[in-house]
């Protein structure tokens, strides 16, 4: 199994933050890693026990998670896990957590595990695909910063 903990630093309060994350309509518009994003049944913004179906963007088009939102605290921390085994992936969980900081931006702590199938695979390559998921993390994230950081200068 392959864990991870990245910090970011926001250049936005943790409710910009969270809502441009968290609100699915506004998601899309920024995210790199993902094409299609919504919550099962409707709405824009997930709940605790939600189901989002997430598919991937670029050359992980072909990748197609649901998640299941075992907690969701707005504008504080939100995590989600794998309803069922999709694709490579056994398991997949991650947790958000979002701090101001006293010059108005604020950190993104994000926290992963990933755990390929089958069993033989995950030996041979959890390593990889946590090192190429931190990766596509890493993007993510400077990609929302941005958005965040353009939406501020516009007002």
């Amino acid at each position: 199994m392959a864990h991870g903990r990245l910090v970011f630093v926001m250049p936005a309060r943790t409710t910009e933050a969270f809502e441009a994350f968290f609100n699915h309509r506004v998601r899309l518009r920024w995210d790199t890693l993902l094409s299609v994003n919504y919550v099962e049944g409707g709405g824009t913004h997930p709940y605790v026990g939600a189901i989002s179906t997430n598919r991937g963007r670029g050359w992980k088009t072909g990748l197609t998670m649901r998640t299941r939102f075992l907690s969701y605290d707005p504008p504080h921390q939100a995590s989600a896990a794998l309803v069922e085994p999709t694709g490579p992936f056994v398991l997949w969980a991650a947790s958000m957590r979002f701090k101001d900081r006293e010059n108005g931006g604020s950190d993104l702590i994000y926290t992963y595990s990933i755990k390929l199938r089958p069993r033989w695979v995950g030996v041979l390559f959890d390593w990889l695909a946590g090192s190429l998921f931190a990766w596509e993390t890493r993007r993510r994230f400077k990609a929302m910063a941005n958005y965040l950081r353009e939406r501020n200068i516009r007002g």
